[in-house]
């Protein structure tokens, strides 16, 4: 059985303001509304033209001919009710009306979807626009702000160990840097050496120059080509600007802007503790190909074999299941026998050079740095 009475309203020009609330009556032959006034309004089915719709798609408005009179309600029984009520007579016109409404619907959430969609592509052009713009900003920067981001940094780094000043070991890393700096694809830099007594199989260098070196990486190595093919990828990191673009990866859109404009100095402090907070040798996948490549450049033109690299990777390959808390370099670098390959196939391409040996005493390094232990 359909209910008979609703709340709704009138549109009427009788009415002061045009406009009132009214009681719904659905008679046998007509819809009638009180209004709030008094007034009664009747509109016969024979003469009532039905449209759905209205701001929540959720109205049904009963208007006569000349639409000098409109019976509107939102209930959501009122359309079923109405169609009993005028015994078919309305049908077509409620089936069109909810038709309408169901493409309305449809309509406005494509044109959500679509406005959704193009903020999402907006934004996301903004966003990595003023990440390609911030990365033209960091080739751009001088090489003071490296300096500066790099001392803050190592200023306020927990090293994991003590650092040791040997003169030999120290000396023989120097040596390696030494050879290497001249060649490095960003000039200016200050390099400075440091060594730090610890079992982890790690180097880093930080921006503007500062390199880490741990003595774990050292009793590693069978030649000192091995540690200055490790120095020479680290360096790289530096000279190829991956640490102030790792900054303005993990400060976000504003570090970018503030490239873009040049102001830097709160990015220096920012991008220390960034680095403070992170593990140094966490770059993207892009960066250390990059930065394998770079590496192999830099020991090739300084006539240091640069196969040294890859028999480092294949050193830590096979000792790495005996050694899994102290690899810290090889766990920072997956997919280490791609890379070997990969480092083979640089040298190759590179053709011939007559690689001159490091004038270090390798086992003199490593005796001392045993006698440490």
């Amino acid at each position: 059985m359909h209910e008979t009475y609703f709340t709704g309203g009138v549109f009427s020009s009788s009415i002061d303001g045009g406009r009132a609330g009214a009681d719904i009556e659905l008679a046998h032959d007509a819809i009638k509304a009180s209004a709030k006034d008094g007034q009664l309004f009747t509109l016969r089915y024979s003469d009532c033209n039905v449209e759905m719709g209205g701001f929540n798609n959720k109205m049904v408005f009963c208007r006569n001919e000349d639409r000098s009179l409109t019976i509107f309600t939102e209930d959501k029984k009122f359309s079923a009710a109405l169609a009993f009520a005028a015994g078919g007579l309305l049908d077509d016109q409620l089936q069109a009306g909810k038709n309408k409404v169901k493409s309305d619907k449809r309509s406005g959430r494509n044109f959500v979807l679509i406005c959704m969609v193009c903020l999402v592509v907006g934004l996301t052009g903004l966003y990595y626009g003023i990440k390609i713009a911030g990365s033209a900003a960091v080739d751009a920067l001088p090489v003071s702000v490296d300096k500066q981001i790099g001392r803050h940094t190592f200023t306020g780094m927990e090293l994991g160990g003590e650092e040791i000043h040997d003169p030999v070991i120290v000396g023989a890393m120097e040596t390696i840097v030494e050879r290497l700096a001249p060649h490095a694809a960003l000039a200016g830099l200050d390099y400075e050496v440091h060594v730090v007594r610890s079992e982890q199989v790690n180097a880093f260098a930080l921006p503007g120059g500062i390199i880490v070196v741990y003595t774990g990486l050292i009793e590693h190595a069978d030649q000192p080509e091995q540690v200055a093919g490790v120095l020479a990828h680290e360096i790289s990191h530096a000279t190829l600007r991956h640490g102030l673009e790792r900054v303005g990866q993990s400060l976000g859109v504003a570090a970018a802007v503030n490239l873009l404009i040049g102001n830097v100095e709160g990015l220096v402090v920012l991008g220390a503790e960034v680095f403070k907070l992170a593990t140094v040798n966490s770059y993207s996948r892009g960066q250390e190909t990059e930065a394998d490549s770079e590496g192999v450049r830099m020991l090739h033109a300084a006539k240091i074999d640069p196969l040294g690299l890859a028999q480092f990777f294949e050193i830590l390959k096979e000792e790495g299941n005996g050694l899994p808390a102290s690899l810290e370099w090889i766990s920072t670098h997956p997919d280490h026998q791609a890379r070997i390959i990969n480092i083979r196939g640089l040298v190759a391409e590179l053709g011939p050079q007559d690689y001159e040996p490091l004038d270090v005493d390798w086992d003199d390094v490593r005796r001392r740095v045993d006698d440490m232990n």
